[in-house]
């Protein structure tokens, strides 16, 4: 009941929603990097309710906007120029925090590694390479476009020919850019990538590939596809890593395979979390209590983006500038929290007595509520001292015949008698 109570708090609260609910159009980061403070404050047992929760919001907002005050933190795609969440997060300094590189999408194949210069990262792409089903002579296959590559998957066929058509540019990878396909066609545009600068080339011809329902010109093992008369590896122009790269560059090198994909909330909870240290290491602060030894964690932000999947970012929100038409580093504080940490959810229940001599109850021995005995009245309370000594209640002082003495004795022939006492 007391959770519930809780979550409904975090959900409808009139009093924070009044203050500073969507009093301003908000972005998805806006509302995920809201909604990671906000499951951890419930995780550590807070509400809204609480004056620290809105403060707590307040401040790191002032702190996400004097990041991106710096010049640091401005990039420019096309005609905008303006700092996006990405740019940010480098100049905040969450390489300080994440030592490892970070893949940039959920699951996805483009890696980040921010350095501690709050200016620069590194870049490497772990893209799996496609291998289809393998391919049988005289069966259905894909050939490309350019240099006549079977296979039995499209896109594989079509990484290879891209491969082997450049193999010779040492300056530069190519990458697949948009793709369309049919049931009997794709076509993808090639985007060449200077491995130096990170400058994208665009506007070289597609590459494409028919299928045909029969007729393959060998067999081969997945994993290949067949040119000249023999199988060879399938194989594609892979980013090499990349470092020093400005916030610009990086972004620029992203390919566009991977930023329609959703965002990794282990970098939704770095940043979260950076931004609420930094707002409480400033004098004068207000907020709930930021503890380092229990930071906001990806697992935590997880199990928001699972319960608000339409407000979660995608990488291409997290690399945008942020319009300057809203308030873009100020978080809303209506997120909704899910009732349980997700740390704590895939816990078995263990019955501690279980290995022990203790009598072992089980998970649940069935024991009822408690109950409370029936109030005793006055009389109840009192009969146990009135009852006390029932022999005492019929004493009787016995009668008796006893005379009183009276001693006498004779002082100077006189006679005294010794009775004032009786």
């Amino acid at each position: 009941m007391l959770k519930r109570i809780v979550l409904l708090a975090f959900s409808f609260s009139s009093f924070w929603s009044t203050c500073h609910a969507q009093t301003f159009p908000v972005t998805r980061m806006q509302n995920s990097i809201s909604g990671a403070i906000a499951q951890k404050a419930y995780n550590r047992g807070f509400t809204v309710a609480d004056p620290r929760y809105g403060a707590t919001l307040d401040l790191v907002s002032g702190q996400l906007v004097a990041v991106a005050g710096s010049t640091a933190a401005a990039i420019t795609l096309g005609t905008v120029t303006a700092p996006a969440w990405a740019s940010v997060a480098i100049a905040a300094g969450v390489g300080v925090v994440v030592s490892t590189g970070v893949s940039l999408a959920l699951k996805g194949a483009w890696n980040w590694l921010f350095s501690n210069d709050l200016k620069t990262i590194t870049q490497h792409s772990s893209d799996t390479l496609p291998t289809g089903n393998g391919l049988n002579k005289g069966g259905p296959y894909w050939v490309s476009s350019i240099l006549s590559v079977y296979g039995s998957d499209p896109t594989a066929v079509i990484t290879t020919a891209i491969s082997l058509n450049w193999v010779g540019d040492s300056t530069s990878y190519y990458q697949l850019g948009n793709c369309t396909s049919t049931t009997v066609y794709m076509s993808c545009l090639v985007t060449r990538v200077n491995k130096t600068s990170g400058y994208q080339q665009t506007g070289y011809a597609g590459v494409g590939a028919t299928y045909q329902t029969s007729g393959a010109p060998g067999t081969c093992q997945p994993g290949f596809v067949y040119r000249n008369a023999s199988c060879i590896a399938v194989s594609a122009q892979v980013s090499p890593d990349v470092a020093g790269l400005t916030a610009q560059a990086a972004i620029n090198n992203i390919p566009a395979s991977e930023l329609l994909k959703p965002l990794n909330p282990a970098l939704v909870a770095t940043l979260a979390d950076k931004a609420w240290r930094d707002a409480a290491a400033q004098p004068g602060y207000s907020g709930l209590p930021y503890v380092a030894s229990d930071p906001i964690t990806a697992a935590e932000v997880d199990a928001w983006r699972l319960a608000n999947p339409n407000l979660w970012p995608t990488v291409q929100d997290f690399v945008n500038p942020q319009p300057s038409t809203n308030s873009p580093w100020k978080l809303p504080g209506n997120a909704t929290v899910t009732q349980q940490d997700p740390t704590q959810q895939t816990v078995p229940s263990v019955n501690p007595s279980a290995s022990s001599a203790q009598v072992n109850l089980g998970a649940d021995p069935g024991i009822g509520s408690p109950s409370l005995e029936t109030t005793p009245t006055a009389q109840q309370i009192l009969e146990p001292l009135l009852d006390l000594f029932p022999d005492f209640r019929s004493f009787v002082v016995p009668s008796h015949q006893a005379t009183c003495p009276k001693p006498t004795f004779t002082v100077f022939g006189k006679q005294i008698v010794m009775d004032a006492h009786c």
